[in-house]
């Protein structure tokens, strides 16, 4: 194990931990040696991400089936590993919803808002303070490039990422002085099922698809140096236009650009919009 990881062992829980960005972490983190608690609703895909875990780096991978915007969830984990000395956080856990805002419906604003917001919250207060009293540990927010500004169509979704990246921005000051580290990232367009299940064609988009793998190596890197990182390029320049530019013409790019992308279907589609969870 390299020096900078042995102060997050000896496990890591990672939620929406079995496919895209939060099994990449998973990944890059056993290699590294720390043993992994995989989280996500379903029990077979969570089985087949540990199992290839503990062939891939001979580490302990253990399961934990359980839907992070249910009531009662964030503790339901923190329970569930005890007797654990888990001394890094990942939460990639999300959902998303498109469309008009008045039309998606209540339970699905709802629903982003628990597992968005409200989970990711709550389990860094419940394992931050355990890492917090040892004095060493690591907790990583996934939020998003449009976390840094309001994107029409994703309204709520693009809001709930801006709360996660003040969150953790805020946690990273505050948790330093007690030896943990925390990193907001904030991928762009990435190659897992979230957009691939969007009724948006991104390449109509001057963006360009990162890897998962390319995310969690550029947030580990950057874990213990900086408060948050935007992986990619390109990416950089539209987080940070808003810094030189007034606020509200990103807004307005963005909901062009994602209006633009949408083929007559998909903007027929916006009108009864469904609930997309990242298929974990």
């Amino acid at each position: 194990m390299k020096r900078k990881f042995r102060k997050y062992q000896d496990w890591a829980v990672i939620t929406g931990g079995s496919n895209g960005i939060g099994f990449a972490f998973a990944d890059q983190l056993a290699r590294e040696g720390l043993n992994i608690v995989l989280v996500a609703r379903r029990e077979g895909p969570l089985k087949e991400a540990a199992d290839t875990l503990r062939k891939r780096h001979g580490v302990k991978a253990e399961t934990v089936a359980l839907d992070m915007s249910v009531d009662g969830a964030p503790e339901a984990l923190y329970e569930a590993t005890q007797g654990k000395k888990v001394g890094m956080l990942v939460l990639s856990a999300g959902v998303e919803t498109t469309g008009d805002y008045t039309k998606v419906d209540l339970a699905s604003h709802r629903n982003l808002i628990k597992l968005n917001i409200q989970a990711p919250a709550e389990l860094a207060r419940l394992y931050g303070e355990d890492m917090s009293r040892r004095g060493s540990g690591g907790i990583v927010f996934l939020a998003s490039l449009f976390a840094y500004q309001g994107v029409p169509t994703v309204a709520n979704y693009s809001a709930s990422k801006a709360y996660i990246l003040s969150l953790g921005e805020g946690l990273n000051v505050e948790f330093k002085k007690r030896g943990v580290d925390v990193i907001v990232v904030s991928p762009g367009l990435t190659d897992t099922n979230m957009p691939a299940a969007m009724p948006v064609n991104f390449k109509k988009m001057p963006i360009t698809l990162g890897k998962p793998e390319f995310v969690a190596r550029v947030g580990l890197k950057s874990l213990g140096r900086k408060a948050s990182v935007v992986p990619g390029f390109l990416n950089k320049i539209y987080a940070f236009e808003n810094r030189f530019i007034p606020r509200m013409w990103p807004t307005k790019l963005f909901g062009f650009l994602m209006q633009r992308a949408m083929t007559p279907e998909t903007r027929a589609e916006l009108v009864e919009p469904r609930l997309r969870r990242v298929r974990s």
